[in-house]
């Protein structure tokens, strides 16, 4: 019997949506020891034409961001002016990360070169090794 995507998959909001283009945003720190892979999603709203909202993954020891550091290079995506830039998806796997330095926690860091920009970021957890 299949299961539904909320059994298979666990979802967490990592930055709620705020105002992400006076300042970046690092998101919450969230535990992916438990799964072997993870995509990050990132939206934002509205800008003016040729802006970009910047997603930069980072991974740290713990929930408190504890000798936190970049987890590959930022992903961007440009607005068309009073659109939204293209929604931003970006997958790892847990081999991706710093484990033999006990690096387990990941987050997001969004930010636009514009002010007062929504934007949001969710973490998605697939391949957990233990599922209820």
């Amino acid at each position: 019997m299949p299961r539904k995507l909320t059994e298979a998959l666990q979802f967490d909001c990592v930055v709620a949506p705020q105002d992400v283009g006076t300042a970046d945003v690092t998101g919450t720190f969230v535990d992916v020891s438990n799964c072997n892979r993870f995509v990050v999603l990132a939206k934002a709203g509205p800008v003016t034409a040729g802006k970009t909202l910047s997603v930069q993954l980072r991974h740290a020891k713990d929930a408190a961001g504890t000798a936190a550091k970049d987890l590959g290079a930022p992903v961007t995506a440009v607005g068309a002016g009073g659109n939204a830039p293209a929604d931003v998806e970006i997958e790892k796997y847990a081999g991706d990360l710093d484990a033999v330095n006990g690096f387990a926690f990941v987050t997001a860091v969004l930010g636009i070169d514009e002010n007062a920009k929504f934007g949001a970021a969710y973490l998605v957890r697939g391949d957990r090794r233990y599922v209820p």
